[in-house]
């Protein structure tokens, strides 16, 4: 049976903070020879597609599952999806306002924030590869929709009244970074997401393997038939995996890959 590989992006195809900006040469490879057997190869990431990078944007991927989750796309059709309340980007617009902190909620053409011009928002977009383009702070909330939500702190005093407030509708991930987190709508998670594809596909959960290295793979790490953590990953995701491999930028994902035997002699 042909399997379905899933992979996150950030960590584990790049990494931002090495400078490493697009699918190395050897990873691309592999990738093109799990397609050549007849294998199917995803993203899963808590990216929305206008903030994926062009160096992984640029791949002919099989699908998508982003927005850790709550939007999974097929071929270029929507599989399944999951709204942000407009409640809860106001709340979060509310805190924001009130603290000095910055947010992003992610949809598939636009990414919403409080104010483009904040130094603090630019750094984050510079680090991230976000692009201007994508990027507006005039909206109203009921009328735009998004999947996921980001937010940026000051300091750890700014921790308990975001999760006080946003608790009730995400669950809150901390990124690898101390002071960014995803704001993932409650119930969704990339698992999720990789289960709603697998039912879409009427295959098993059984067919699927997952690279990943952040706190939100946890659940994918662990549904998958194979979970497979960079050896850059955070202890919560390695602790959970099945296997660890080495970091982005030695090939950990071509070591996991030969080391299962899931690249067939050519």
């Amino acid at each position: 049976m042909k399997q379905l590989f899933f992979f996150d992006i950030d960590g584990t195809l790049i990494d931002c903070n090495k400078d490493i900006y697009s699918i190395q040469t050897s990873t691309r490879s592999a990738l093109d020879q799990l397609k050549e057997q007849g294998d199917d190869v995803f993203l899963a990431t808590g990216r929305c597609k206008c903030f994926i990078v062009d160096g992984v944007m640029d791949y002919p991927f099989s699908g998508y599952v982003t927005c850790n989750g709550a939007y999974v796309e097929y071929q270029g059709k929507c599989v399944y999806k999951n709204i942000i309340p407009s409640e809860a980007i106001q709340k979060t617009h509310e805190l924001c306002l009130e603290r000095n902190m910055a947010y992003y909620f992610e949809g598939n053409d636009y990414i919403y924030v409080l104010n483009k011009t904040n130094p603090k928002h630019i750094e984050f977009k510079d680090n991230w590869g976000m692009k201007d383009e994508t990027i507006v702070d005039s909206f109203d909330f009921k009328n735009i929709e998004t999947y996921i939500g980001m937010i940026v702190i000051n300091s750890k005093e700014d921790i308990e009244p975001m999760v006080n407030a946003l608790s009730p509708y995400f669950n809150i991930q901390r990124h690898q970074s101390e002071f960014s987190f995803d704001l993932t709508l409650r119930g969704e998670s990339k698992a999720k997401g990789i289960l709603e594809l697998v039912k879409h596909l009427n295959r098993s959960i059984q067919d699927t393997v997952a690279f990943g290295d952040g706190r939100n793979d946890i659940e994918m790490l662990s549904e998958v038939g194979l979970g497979i953590a960079m050896g850059n990953a955070a202890i919560e995701a390695k602790h959970v995996a099945d296997f660890i491999t080495d970091d982005v930028d030695k090939d950990g994902i071509v070591k996991a890959l030969h080391h299962f035997s899931l690249l067939k002699p050519r």
